[in-house]
């Protein structure tokens, strides 16, 4: 009896090491992070869509669904990781990587159809400047990724560079109630046969200048895994300053590049290399 209680004992440790609970912090993080890109796109896209206006632009329907499954997918792995299912995440890791891919693909797409549209309306050259913004976030996220696979087995590395690759995307979601409830004053026009900000009359995209303090939101995130690094291990760990400051970076250096007249180049042919 006490060799099968020994034998019992050990299985029981062993078992309890498998799923040993970790901090939930990141995994917080990442229902906040989901729950930012829901509010933020619902009066642009969940409220009325759920008024029956459609969706009638292929590639931006995907791309969004890409993005906000992105949210999703973070707070499976997070979850996954505070609950000690460590080879789990990693099998299911497969599947982030063709998610990530994917959504560069389509924020490219997305991108060029914008400039089209706008090009359309004969607000062409702003909308080649504009153009930079979602640019310049899909670089970051892609950067972000790539590291974060890179360090895939230093974990204190892997998480926070996860943690900042999402929160790079959450531009676009903080801005639409900024564009909606301070630039259109809490009054949009009515939606056009279709969601979002396409749905809306053609108007020249705004300047970068205005939607900087959205752009630089989702540094939030980053300012609050710093805190609980703080407070945590007594010291910042140096993955938050450098997407930090490489998000910074990027964020202000490219108001000035996108009135270049390499930039707009640049912009001008990858519209035509996409055909």
């Amino acid at each position: 009896m006490s060799s099968d209680a020994s034998v019992l004992s050990v299985e029981s440790v062993r078992a309890g090491s498998r799923v040993q609970t970790r901090p939930r912090f990141y995994l917080w993080m990442s229902v906040a992070m989901a729950a930012t890109a829901f509010l933020g796109f619902a009066p642009t896209f969940w409220m009325p869509l759920a008024q029956g206006v459609p969706e009638r632009i292929g590639v931006i329907a995907i791309h969004g669904t890409l993005f906000f499954g992105w949210t999703l997918f973070v707070i499976y792995q997070a979850w996954l990781a505070s609950s000690g299912r460590i080879a789990r995440h990693r099998d299911i890791g497969m599947i982030g990587i063709s998610i990530a891919t994917a959504m560069v693909i389509f924020a490219i797409l997305t991108a060029i159809d914008e400039v089209r549209r706008a090009d359309a309306a004969h607000f062409g050259a702003s909308a080649e400047s504009f153009m930079i913004l979602p640019l310049a976030t899909v670089l970051l996220f892609a950067s972000f990724v790539t590291a974060a696979l890179v360090n895939l087995r230093r974990a204190e590395w892997h998480k926070r560079l996860m943690i900042a690759a999402t929160a790079t995307i959450l531009n676009a979601p903080i801005a639409r109630p900024y564009i909606v409830y301070v630039v259109m004053g809490g009054h949009p026009p009515p939606f056009q046969g279709n969601v979002g900000l396409a749905g809306f009359p053609a108007s020249p995209p705004p300047p970068l200048l205005g939607i900087l303090p959205t752009d630089l939101a989702p540094l939030i995130f980053l300012a609050a895994g710093m805190i609980y690094d703080r407070r945590t291990r007594g010291k910042i760990h140096p993955a938050w300053w450098w997407t930090g400051g490489a998000i910074l970076g990027v964020h202000l250096l490219k108001i000035p590049f996108s009135e270049t007249a390499l930039w707009h180049s640049m912009a001008r042919g990858l519209v035509m290399l996409a055909g």
